[in-house]
């Protein structure tokens, strides 16, 4: 056995190997106009395996898409930095056993590096957003819901992003706790329900590992620790559910006193490893 093999069997004898949603990476981001296909292929051929899929206690992944017509759905808060956007046509998600985002940290911040030497970059690209977070609690609509751990292994119709930011950063896990234990439930128990399951999160508490060169945008996402990002997991497609579950969010979030929503966008599972989505994008 080689002295690699030998790091790595003393490490899978040592470690936690709890099962479940611990933590979760989420990237959201635009090609530049003309180059959609070659980011698509980026990507999904290099860059979802080498820099995600391939990191120790990754244990799932996928890719969403929001072509034209879903973006114009999308909403921010008023005078917001999400106001009138129509960012975000790819989302991607990944899963992180608990216990274990430090150790994501400290193995991208090798194969950072080389995948960079190597050219396997890409810069034609706009990032809209990208959070590393602690997983808080899920609610599901019933019992027949997936587990959490398997709603990126066979996905739901549907997948939307929602950021909510509290007044004060003191008052976010009050605000979590009101979302898990009074309204999702309340919202997922009515009969018209199309949402699967509502996965909560908030900023990563640990990030000592991570590249210095993440930090700035680790920090703007969490909104110096007043944002909370939601993932709501459809059974079907985000359209037809829109108008009926999702336009008057706002409103009642805003009313409860809990937050604000500063950005709701919907997508649906991307088909990886073809291109068929790069033609309705409509980027300009």
């Amino acid at each position: 056995m080689t002295e690699h093999a030998q790091s790595l069997a003393q490490i899978g004898a040592q470690t936690s190997l709890e099962v479940g949603v611990g933590h979760m990476l989420l990237n959201i981001a635009d090609p530049h106009p003309g180059h959609e296909r070659e980011y698509t292929r980026w990507y999904e051929d290099d860059h979802f395996f080498s820099s995600a899929m391939m990191a120790p206690f990754v244990f799932a992944g996928r890719r969403w898409v929001a072509p034209a017509d879903l973006r114009r759905l999308q909403y921010g808060r008023p005078g917001g930095e999400y106001s009138n956007s129509s960012r975000g046509s790819y989302a991607a998600t990944y899963w992180i056993a608990p216990g274990h985002l430090n150790d994501y940290f400290a193995w991208a911040a090798g194969t950072g590096p080389q995948l960079d030497a190597q050219g396997r970059n890409f810069t034609e690209r706009q990032l809209a957003f990208v959070s590393f977070a602690d997983q808080v609690g899920t609610v599901y609509r019933d019992d027949r819901a997936p587990r959490d751990v398997f709603s990126l292994m066979d996905p739901p119709g549907g997948m939307v992003v929602q950021l909510i930011d509290v007044p004060d950063s003191t008052d976010r896990d009050a605000t979590a706790d009101w979302l898990l234990d009074e309204f999702l439930p309340a919202r997922l128990a009515r009969e018209e329900a199309s949402v699967l399951s509502v996965l909560v999160f908030r900023g990563a508490a640990d990030t000592s590992a991570m590249r210095p060169a993440l930090q700035d945008l680790q920090r703007k996402a969490d909104n110096d620790g007043r944002r909370l990002v939601l993932l709501w997991f459809l059974e079907g497609d985000p359209r037809d559910a829109w108008e009926r579950e999702f336009d008057a969010l706002p409103k009642a979030i805003a009313a409860s006193g809990h937050g604000t929503v500063e950005w709701t966008a919907p997508f649906v599972p991307a088909h990886m490893g073809t291109d068929d989505y790069a033609d309705s994008l409509g980027l300009v």
